[in-house]
């Protein structure tokens, strides 16, 4: 987390990144999922994950646990500090923006 990463869908609030995760898809065997967790700045969660392969692809509501509501609080601090990030439409993007980056 050395990056702010900030998500504008096209509808709903500012998202900011907490937890970025990949493992073995498990609906096609194939490919790799993705797994994202973001947080609204009044501290609502959501988890969206995708992948690779088959894009299946999920949005849920999460509740944070303790790494995230720390993670978060590096956020706030972040946010009161005025410390700039890149606006991103979606998800995906911004993570592949990282990994090209070699951030992720």
């Amino acid at each position: 987390m050395n990056e702010l990463v900030r998500l504008r869908p096209s509808i709903g609030r500012l998202r900011y990144l907490l937890r970025a995760s990949r493992e073995r898809c498990p609906d096609c065997s194939r490919g790799t999922r993705t797994l994202t967790v973001w947080v609204t700045a009044a501290g609502e969660g959501e988890e969206v994950a995708w992948c690779s392969h088959c894009f299946n692809a999920t949005c849920e509501p999460v509740a944070l646990d303790e790494e995230h509501r720390v993670r978060f609080q590096t956020v706030r601090t972040a946010i009161a500090r005025k410390r700039t990030a890149r606006t991103w439409a979606a998800a995906r993007p911004a993570l592949e923006d990282l990994e090209r980056r070699g951030l992720f």
